[in-house]
């Protein structure tokens, strides 16, 4: 008498491991959004603290113009050193076509954008000296 698996069992085993497997996906992509917006939480942070690192060095040398430039970055452009005049490690950027998950690109000279996921995209602006979440609203909500 041979001893082997039916096919019927088999199949059986292959739909349970393909049922678990796609709560396990589902989890998973849950768990890689999170880890973006924990990125983007803590790399907001970062430029918060370097731009009012930057306007308390212009107090002391008696300087009380806004900071209204980040860096010499081009706009849209890979490669870029995002950052860079209020961060000591600029961040590198990607381009609006690749749309690289947790990149950042340069919009123009005071606009940014986080790529949070392949469809979502958080647009932050510089303004009074303030690194600010524009859109979407709630995105912007968690952040703060």
């Amino acid at each position: 008498m041979k001893k082997s698996f039916s096919i019927l069992e088999i199949i059986i085993v292959i739909v349970i491991v393909s049922i678990i497997l796609s709560f396990a996906v589902t989890k998973f992509d849950l768990i890689n959004q999170n880890t973006n917006l924990t990125k983007l939480k803590a790399d907001t942070a970062l430029i918060q603290n370097g731009i009012t690192n930057l306007k308390k060095q212009k107090v002391l040398q008696n300087n009380y113009d806004e900071v209204d430039i980040l860096d010499d970055a081009s706009v849209l452009t890979k490669d870029e050193k995002l950052f860079s005049k209020v961060l000591q490690y600029p961040i590198i950027s990607t381009n609006k076509a690749l749309k690289q998950k947790a990149h950042w690109y340069k919009k123009s000279s005071k606009e940014y954008v986080f790529v949070l996921d392949s469809s979502d995209e958080v647009l932050f602006e510089l303004e009074n000296s303030v690194f600010s979440c524009i859109k979407p609203k709630k995105v912007c909500e968690e952040l703060y």
